[in-house]
């Protein structure tokens, strides 16, 4: 019997620079929750919402986030993974190293 994936089930965790988040099925949008034809997917952290970031106070970006002003092009591509600044981590999510994007400057605590 296959057992059907359901909004809230765990799809993974992922670890990014010491910071682990769960990411789990369900929808971006209500629309596609109340379609028989839609499935839950899986929901990455909206950090433009909520903004998270590493003990370095570098943010937390997703590959697909849209860029920001600091957005500096390496590859043919409108979103952060895109941008020289970006880092890649564990599956979608990526730190920003940008410096005008840091939290605190070096040396800074929080």
């Amino acid at each position: 019997m296959i057992s059907r994936i359901v909004e809230g089930d765990l799809y993974k965790i992922l670890s990014v620079d010491g910071v682990k988040f769960e990411i789990k099925y369900g929808y971006y949008e209500e629309r596609d929750r109340v379609s028989k034809y839609n499935d839950p997917i899986p929901i990455y952290p909206d950090f433009i919402k909520e903004p998270k970031y590493n003990e370095k106070g570098q943010p937390f970006v997703t590959e697909m986030q849209d860029v920001c002003e600091h957005f500096k092009g390496r590859l043919l591509v409108d979103i952060c993974c895109g941008c020289s600044h970006f880092k890649k981590g564990d599956d979608l999510i990526g730190v920003c190293l940008c410096e005008k994007k840091r939290r605190f400057r070096k040396g800074e605590k929080l």
